[in-house]
């Protein structure tokens, strides 16, 4: 839904208060210079103006007779704006009958009173506009406690594979294991600093990545066939959802390297074309992972897709190829965003 700020939503609701008066006085103008100064009773009991007093009575029991504290005086305005009625009615049924029927002025008076509820039901509407961005506000809050739900759900994923690597470093007494705990340790400072917020600076969440490669690099390697590529990075900083592009990274590793270390690879590709970002992530695939590609998406994917739908929803598109070697993830991001206010550099 697009959001509406409030001062939009007051123009709104400005413009149609002055159509509906303007109807309102049009009508009873057009009528005056038809009827006056001829046919004084006739202008008085015609439909413009019986209009023009139902609207004024709807606007004042709107704006004023509800709004009263004492029910005294509540009870005392409404029984005022009934004999404004009542009197229409009466000067009406003078002027069609040349006497008083009661029936009629009955009848007429209930015609006028339901007018009069009519028009305070439009303007009641009218004003429940602000209904519209107090909904909106709700539904922006309940899909941000989804997407913090969904970013939540990443990082003991994250966490469990980053100690497992550690452990394993610690068994073989790795002499980068010092290495290691130090660049995990910017992550999750990362983690902890960062990703509460709205959205951060693109260098901090490719910083993030890289952080991340350099640790894999530990584990298998400096000779491990790990590649990442970043262009187009202009003077004008970027901002996007923290915790978004290591999904795809995570799980080329995850389906690559870890599933079989010889002749594995992970090209990882990013490039920044105006507000468009592209981030394509490519692995290897082997033979035996074949039978489970129906079931390769699993949570991490599943979960981005969620966090897309929910923070791009017209302006993000993920593609998922696969060869019977490779495996190739393209996501598609429109960053066009300003800087959030509640970010500190």
């Amino acid at each position: 839904m697009f959001p509406l700020s409030h001062r939009a939503i007051k123009t709104v609701k400005v413009i149609l208060h002055v159509i509906f008066i303007s109807i309102i006085g049009f009508d009873l103008v057009n009528r005056a210079f038809s009827s006056l100064p001829n046919d004084w009773i006739f202008f008085f009991t015609s439909g413009a103006v019986e209009n023009f007093v139902c609207a004024v009575i709807a606007y004042l029991l709107y704006y004023f007779v509800l709004k009263l504290n004492s029910n005294v005086k509540k009870v005392g305005s409404a029984i005022i704006l009934i004999s404004i009625l009542l009197l229409f009615a009466l000067l009406k049924v003078y002027r069609i009958h040349h006497t008083i029927v009661h029936e009629h002025v009955f009848e007429y008076f209930t015609s006028f009173l339901g007018q009069s509820l009519l028009f305070y039901l439009l303007i009641f509407t009218i004003n429940r506009f602000e209904l519209l961005r107090k909904y909106q506000k709700l539904e922006r809050e309940l899909n941000q406690a989804k997407e913090q739900l969904l970013r939540n759900q990443l990082h003991p994923h994250f966490l469990f594979n980053a100690f497992n690597s550690l452990y394993s470093l610690s068994l073989k007494n790795h002499p980068d294991t010092p290495d290691y705990i130090l660049k995990l340790s910017g992550m999750m400072r990362y983690l902890t600093d960062e990703t509460h917020l709205d959205k951060v600076p693109l260098r901090k969440e490719l910083d993030f990545i890289e952080k991340y490669i350099a640790i894999e690099k530990i584990r298998f390697g400096e000779d491990a066939r790990i590649q990442l590529h970043v262009e187009g990075f202009g003077h004008n900083e970027k901002w996007i959802e923290p915790f978004l592009l290591i999904t795809l990274v995570e799980n080329a590793f995850k389906h690559g390297f870890y599933t079989n270390i010889k002749d594995a690879f992970v090209k990882i590709n990013l490039h920044i074309s105006g507000n468009e970002l592209f981030f394509i992530v490519e692995n290897s695939l082997f033979n035996k992972q074949h039978f489970q590609e129906q079931n390769r998406e699993g949570k991490g994917l599943e979960n981005l897709k969620k966090r897309l739908a929910l923070l791009y929803p017209n302006s993000s598109g993920i593609k998922i190829m696969h060869t019977p070697t490779t495996y190739i993830t393209n996501l598609k991001l429109n960053l066009n965003e300003p800087i959030p206010s509640d970010y500190h550099r």
